[in-house]
């Protein structure tokens, strides 16, 4: 059932849950054709993705998760929400689905619970699109630190839990031009954190972004087994958190890369300009299916 908060219209999509050990967790499956995957950041759900799904399900499969303490996906209390633990998640569900050919769409947060399951898996990835993200340890990052630092403290903690500063913070901070966001909209990124509680478990997500460099690493040291998948990378350029430097990294990365920058976009290019991206996700996925197939041929 979903919660009454849930504008139907502006996401019309029928819920499917798969039951896992933490709990169930809420993903949505649209259209068909060759499945597209899009994996969300924090402090986002799927509902992020939804106007990109609107569009391209009319060609293709579009399959969005919600990762558990996320959107309409349980929030258990005893679980640890490391990025590991998302990854094995996701894990689960692409064995679930039984996915081939698949594009993984990427951002933030879930890049590396995206990109840890292509390295294990790239058998089953023909092509990455990517958005603002990072996939590597964020340990000495100063962005990064100091937002670890304020969400996890005692001060941090009471502000989350007694006045939802952060969610309001974090959605001030990184979407671009906030006040032409209908608050409806934004409402619907703070209420899918869940209550005060909820949201304060959630803090450990952030705390994971510093506290798991080994798993970074892990993941960086196997990048070799992705560097060879096509991959287009969509990155706004006023993004206030994840900097171009990140972007200039992943331009040297992977071998057969496309950029398309946008001058003006922030960290959500996904509600800026979703349009333009579902139109350019769409181009690039069919033009990787006609050299596959031709390769194939």
């Amino acid at each position: 059932m979903k919660p009454d908060w849930l504008d139907k219209k502006e996401y019309p999509f029928k819920s499917k849950f798969i039951e896992l050990e933490a709990g169930k967790m809420h993903y949505i499956d649209e259209g068909k054709g060759n499945p597209i995957v899009m994996i969300h950041g924090t402090p986002s759900w799927s509902f992020l993705y939804r106007n990109l799904i609107k569009i391209l399900r009319k060609k293709y499969r579009c399959i969005a998760m919600d990762m558990i303490g996320f959107g309409l996906s349980d929030k258990p209390d005893s679980w640890d929400y490391r990025p590991r633990s998302h990854a094995a998640n996701f894990q689960q569900l692409m064995e679930h689905l039984q996915l081939k050919n698949v594009t993984l769409l990427v951002h933030d947060f879930g890049a590396p619970i995206g990109l840890a399951y292509a390295i294990n898996h790239p058998e089953n990835v023909s092509s990455i699109v990517m958005l603002n993200s990072w996939t590597w340890s964020l340990s000495k990052h100063q962005s990064f630190g100091k937002a670890s630092k304020y969400l996890v403290g005692p001060l941090g903690k009471f502000l989350h839990s007694k006045l939802n500063v952060s969610a309001h913070t974090l959605i001030h901070e990184l979407f671009k031009d906030e006040e032409q966001m209908p608050e409806p909209i934004k409402e619907h990124y703070i209420k899918a954190l869940g209550n005060p509680e909820d949201r304060v478990r959630n803090l450990a997500c952030a705390r994971e972004l510093i506290g798991v460099s080994k798993w970074y690493d892990e993941l960086w040291k196997e990048r070799h087994k992705i560097q060879d998948i096509p991959t287009l990378i969509l990155w706004g350029e006023r993004d206030k958190l994840i900097k171009v430097e990140a972007l200039q990294r992943w331009k040297v990365f992977f071998h057969e890369c496309y950029v398309i920058p946008f001058e003006d976009g922030g960290h959500f290019l996904q509600e800026e300009s979703a349009e333009d991206i579902a139109n350019y996700v769409g181009n690039f996925v069919k033009e990787e299916s006609k050299k596959h197939e031709a390769i194939s041929n």
